[in-house]
């Protein structure tokens, strides 16, 4: 079987496309174009984006692309699923504490509405698909965050199994979606411990779906005299305190791994797993103090030695 394979970066993240029986070479680049318009759509740090006009958008509808209808739209089942767990409207407390630039362009500044800011109006957007329009209440602001490579990387599959491919795995920076044919029997995914990229946490095969890793420590930064992390747990309205580092979570989709690996994290150890259980998912969590934790579906996964790695 003929594989495709292209490297490159988008959405400030490492991208990895692998196309099973491509029907022509330039089905990769028509993917690589979608996820470059998405992330033009949907990027708070782009002043022209979506993104950015609704959310100075003053409480009036912004006119926005079907694409970014449908990214609200799955934000809210994602609000929903996970009971407000996953929130999107967390952004000023993530630009309270030092996360406003763009981490591949400092001089890309995200803009908040004037006013006084609000958190956890999830139910209070206006989505009007027949106008093509999306109202946020005023002082409400919305980060596509996680979900946003989640969503993209199903509809990159989705492009490539539409153009003829036979299978197709979109990766972007370990937000993962695959489907259809994959080639040697499985797509294989490495799974990355939390403090390092130098070995993988683990390896498991997957015939199709969504694989996504919240995690304290992918981004972290230092911010009046204290490490920050972009995890913020909308109970509290402040980063996470859990003593979990990082979840993975296995799902039908790309964009549902994300959000429920994200609510996930914002639980502890202890509960962690029965969490994952109560939502029928499949995934696993690391501690702070490095242990391993997973559903019972992954017992048969060895957990991978870096020591032995480096060797």
């Amino acid at each position: 079987m003929a594989v495709a394979e292209l490297r490159g970066s988008v959405m400030a993240c490492e991208l990895h496309l692998i196309v099973n029986e491509p029907r022509e070479q330039a089905q990769l680049a028509r993917a690589v174009g979608l996820l470059e318009h998405l992330e033009a759509r949907w990027s708070r740090f782009l002043p022209d984006s979506d993104v950015s006009r609704l959310n100075t958008g003053s409480g009036a509808p912004v006119p926005v692309a079907r694409e970014t209808i449908e990214l609200v739209e799955t934000m809210r089942s994602a609000w929903d699923l996970t009971q407000g767990r996953y929130d999107p409207t967390i952004l000023p407390v993530l630009v309270a504490h030092g996360y406003a630039a763009s981490r591949i362009d400092p001089t890309s500044i995200t803009v908040l509405p004037a006013g006084p800011q609000r958190v956890g109006a999830m139910a209070e957007i206006i989505v009007d698909p027949s106008s093509s329009t999306i109202t946020l209440p005023p002082g409400v602001s919305i980060d596509p965050g996680g979900i946003g490579k989640g969503l993209a990387a199903d509809a990159a599959v989705a492009l490539l199994l539409d153009g003829g491919a036979a299978g197709a795995l979109v990766d972007i920076g370990g937000d993962l979606a695959a489907d259809g044919t994959a080639p040697d029997g499985g797509w294989r995914v490495d799974i990355e411990r939390p403090d390092t990229r130098d070995a993988p946490l683990c390896r498991v095969t997957i015939d199709h779906g969504g694989v996504a890793t919240s995690s304290t420590r992918s981004r972290r930064w230092e911010h009046e005299g204290r490490t920050r992390h972009h995890v913020v747990d909308p109970g509290t309205g402040a980063p996470s305190d859990s003593d979990l580092v990082a979840v993975t979570v296995f799902s039908t989709s790309g964009w549902q791994a994300e959000a429920f690996a994200t609510a996930a994290l914002l639980g502890s150890g202890d509960v962690v797993i029965a969490y994952l259980d109560s939502h029928e998912l499949t995934g696993l969590a690391v501690t702070d103090a490095g242990e391993v934790l997973r559903t019972r579906d992954l017992d048969d996964v060895d957990i991978i030695d870096p020591t032995a790695h480096a060797r």
